[in-house]
C-alpha cells in the first residue's frame, strides 16, 4: 500500500475519535493579528510576475499585429497575381506587338 494512502488512513481515523467541539471560538485578538500580519509586508515582486502579467497582452499585440499584415500584404499579393495573369496572357502580348 502507498505509504501516503496509510498515513491518510492514520489521519482520518484519529480526526474520527477527536471530539466535536462545534462552540469552539477563534482566541481573542485573532482576526487583528491576521489582519496585521497580511498588511504587514508587501509581497516581493518578482521579475517573473512582471514579464507575466505582459506575456498575454503582448501576445495578443503580436497577433492583432499579424492579422493587419497579412491583410495588407494579402491585397499586395493579389494586385500582383492579376497583374501577372494580364501580363502573361497571349492574346495581350500580340496586340502589343501590333
Amino acid at each position: 500500500m502507498n505509504p501516503h494512502y496509510q498515513q491518510w488512513l492514520r489521519l482520518a481515523a484519529a480526526a474520527r475519535q477527536a471530539p466535536g467541539d462545534r462552540d469552539a471560538q477563534a482566541p481573542y485578538g485573532f482576526a487583528t493579528r491576521v489582519a496585521a500580519l497580511g498588511l504587514a509586508a508587501p509581497a516581493a515582486i518578482l521579475p517573473r510576475a512582471v514579464l507575466e502579467k505582459f506575456a498575454l497582452r503582448g501576445l495578443f499585440a503580436a497577433c492583432a499585429l499579424s492579422v493587419v499584415a497579412a491583410a495588407f500584404g494579402y491585397s499586395a499579393f493579389q494586385t500582383e497575381q492579376e497583374t501577372e495573369a494580364i501580363a502573361g496572357d497571349t492574346v495581350t502580348e500580340v496586340l502589343a506587338q501590333s
